[in-house]
């Protein structure tokens, strides 16, 4: 299993920065490997997103489901048991300072033991700049 994590602080209210990153739709203006991303309802218990993303230089649909969601303070993004490989990705947001902390988790699981080594550079240089991508957002 590989995992990411990664924080960030903005100075923006926490409800701010939370209107933006749960907003699926948004995704792509912050994320740059999400090429589309539709959600079947407002972001809550059990809502799902298909998202396109280009992993690896390739185009790859995605489908998550939204199981775990507090309003204003966190969300949890997962895909089914039986993906492969299976993703699971959690933020977080606490006040801070009058600004807001994001604390991010990322979890890929069933990633060929060949390909680790490649998928977990790439996501050390991937996951700082989208959130400093989403900073300029804000």
């Amino acid at each position: 299993m590989i995992t990411v994590d990664h924080v960030a602080d903005y100075p923006r209210p926490p409800a701010a920065v939370f209107a933006v990153i749960a907003d699926p739709a948004r995704f792509p203006e912050w994320q740059t490997d999400v090429l589309e991303s539709h959600a079947s309802g407002p972001l809550g218990e059990g809502v799902r997103v298909d998202q396109v993303r280009k992993v690896m230089g390739r185009r790859t649909e995605i489908g998550l489901t939204v199981s775990g969601y507090v309003p204003g303070a966190s969300f949890t993004l997962s895909t089914p048991p039986e993906a492969k490989p299976g993703v699971s990705q959690s933020y977080r947001l606490h006040e801070i300072d009058g600004g807001c902390r994001v604390e991010f988790h990322l979890e890929l699981r069933g990633v060929p033991k060949m390909a680790e080594h490649l998928v977990r550079a790439q996501l050390g240089k991937q996951v700082p700049q989208l959130f400093d991508r989403l900073g300029g957002l804000l």
